[in-house]
């Protein structure tokens, strides 16, 4: 499954370049399986790289955007290596480019290379799942992505075969005419940083949020990792929780999910997710970005595209409020 989305989360990070070049070289032999679409009709991201036996990668390509002049995205289709744990397509800077194109590991990129101008701001993201698919948007609404800017296309892949892996991530993304756009796209992750989960035992993690803008809710989507059993998302109206309203207990797949029609939720209501953890290993495991650490992140995508509007966290289960 896959998701469109604009939400962005500041970074602060020391400026820096550094090329992957070998890693770039290795992409380059790669065949390109999905046919991009014509000019007229839309543009590919793509990304492909190889992974050794026995071993697990985050790498973040870094190219230019691959459209020209303000692209209002109203639908997708995709084509990954099945298998991937997850797939985001990102911009470190809405307005230019700050990067050399290349291959990054993408640990380095996010923590010490991007420079502290930088806006960090995702644009499509895909979980384990369906390897090939199409996502349509209502009519009238895009996304709108603009012109001049990097693209970050990140790859997290585990290889737990005693192969080499070709892996790949094509996504063709189609437009209409700007005259035709009635609404945009915003939203983001709210996150839980505070995860602990101990040797041997078992944990549950939930975290309260209130919009503070009125929004319609187009899609929802959960991620954890593989000590994550349960995902579960109820409506909050700000005292009381609600009705379950998502549920996952597929830690590989974020089982993103559309609601057609939309959820309405007035400023000062929202959600509760809650994250079920179980530990079979003999050392604690707390909140990461590895495939071996945890996370238990809520995904939400709107409609109006307000770049005000968030879900701010205001209560949860070990008192610790997330901000972003």
């Amino acid at each position: 499954m896959l998701f469109i989305i604009l939400g962005c989360g500041d970074t602060q990070q020391n400026s820096s370049k550094d090329i992957n070049n070998d890693a770039n070289e290795e992409a380059a032999e790669i065949l390109e399986p999905l046919t991009p679409p014509d000019s007229e009709e839309g543009f590919q991201f793509s990304f492909s790289t190889t992974v050794e036996p026995y071993t697990e990668i985050w790498k973040c390509a870094v190219y230019p955007a691959p459209y020209e002049g303000l692209s209002p995205v109203n639908w997708i289709e995709y084509q990954v290596t099945e298998g991937l744990h997850h797939m985001t397509i990102a911009t470190p800077s809405l307005v230019t480019s700050m990067l050399e194109p290349g291959v990054y590991d993408c640990q380095t990129l996010l923590e010490d290379l991007m420079g502290p101008d930088s806006n960090y701001t995702m644009a499509f993201g895909l979980g384990a799942g369906d390897p090939t698919g199409t996502m349509h948007l209502p009519e009238g609404v895009a996304a709108q992505l603009p012109p001049g800017i990097d693209i970050i296309h990140e790859i997290h892949y585990v290889n737990t075969t005693d192969t080499v892996k070709d892996v790949s991530a094509y996504v063709n993304a189609y437009t209409i005419d700007i005259d035709d756009v009635e609404s945009g796209l915003w939203g983001g992750q709210i996150r839980d940083e505070t995860i602990f989960v101990p040797a041997g035992g078992t944990a549950t993690e939930w975290s309260r949020c209130v919009m503070n803008r009125d929004v319609e809710v187009l899609f929802l989507a959960s991620h954890t990792h593989e000590l994550g059993r349960k995902f579960t998302i109820k409506h909050f109206d700000g005292t009381e929780t609600g009705e379950t309203i998502f549920e996952n207990t597929n830690w590989h797949d974020p089982k993103i999910t559309q609601y057609d029609p939309p959820m309405v939720i007035p400023a000062g209501t929202g959600f509760e997710w809650s994250c079920e953890f179980s530990n079979p290993n003999d050392h604690d495991v707390t909140y990461g970005s590895g495939a071996y650490d945890e996370m238990c992140n809520m995904t939400i995508v709107h409609t109006p595209q307000d770049f005000s509007a968030w879900c701010d966290v205001v209560e949860t289960s070990d008192g610790v409020l997330w901000t972003p």
